[in-house]
């Protein structure tokens, strides 16, 4: 009988730590309020992604968000500026503007938006409100950026979905 109980609370003792080390990462990554610094980055790096773009969006795969599609849908036409984000989330890269610059709905969470050099051929942009949002993992074609969407969320996704994307590089319009 003791035996039975050692191995029981053996079992138990494992549960609990892989449960811990599933959610550590998660729970320690929230719970940090300074944004990472930046890596510093060589102005020609940055300026062979700045400027204006419009985004070709595929269709979701394998299937669509229905109404949740909308926190996980970038603007289609950003520019990517080369100077570091300054509000909430987009401390963590440089920041991106919609084109033309949209509006935040106060029904909403405010939606923050930065890039990321990963390489000299690779980026992420991102969209997050902290609890849901997309990045978009492209590399250079050309004058191009291709790759995929990867949408992201507070609960686990258990059949991961992922779009399309291409980023044709437009002229930028001047501010007024």
């Amino acid at each position: 009988m003791r035996q039975i109980s050692k191995v029981k609370m053996v079992g138990h003792l494992i549960e609990a730590l892989i449960l811990l080390a599933v959610i550590s990462p998660r729970c320690s990554a929230q719970a940090s309020n300074s944004p990472p610094v930046l890596p510093t980055q060589g102005e020609n790096q940055t300026a062979s992604f700045t400027g204006c773009y419009e985004l070709v969006l595929g269709k979701w795969w394998p299937w669509s968000f229905g109404e949740d599609t909308i926190y996980v849908t970038p603007p289609t036409r950003i520019e990517l500026l080369p100077e570091p984000g300054k509000d909430g989330f987009e401390k963590y890269g440089f920041a991106i503007r919609a084109i033309p610059p949209q509006k935040r709905d106060s029904t909403f969470r405010p939606v923050y938006s930065y890039w990321q050099i990963e390489s000299v051929t690779q980026v992420d942009l991102v969209w997050t409100n902290g609890l849901s949002g997309v990045t978009l993992k492209l590399e250079k074609h050309g004058t191009e950026l291709r790759g995929w969407a990867h949408p992201h969320f507070d609960f686990p996704i258990f059949v991961p979905r992922f779009q399309r994307v291409t980023a044709k590089r437009i002229a930028c319009q001047p501010s007024p």
